[in-house]
């Protein structure tokens, strides 16, 4: 399954966030990620939810209709990160 995202907000995530997309890619397709989950307010989008700098991370995704996982942004997530790191 591919993974792909927009490369105008993958610029700003770097800069503002000192996020790599290509990292997070890599986190979801070798299987790596803590969990996933469904979102419970959009249709159709679920939550990975990702250890990034020894922090949690959510990340939204869309699966198109060509099988393939649409990164919307990254955000850190002290609400997950308290439930996973305990």
């Amino acid at each position: 399954m591919d993974v792909i995202w927009d490369p105008e907000k993958a610029k700003k995530l770097l800069l503002e966030r000192g996020i790599h997309m290509e990292e997070v890619a890599e986190i979801i397709i070798d299987g790596s990620y803590v969990d996933l989950l469904e979102n419970p307010i959009r249709a159709n989008q679920v939550y990975f939810i990702i250890e990034l700098k020894r922090y949690m991370h959510v990340v939204p995704c869309l699966i198109n209709k060509h099988e393939q996982i649409v990164i919307k942004t990254v955000y850190p997530s002290r609400k997950y990160n308290k439930k996973y790191k305990r």
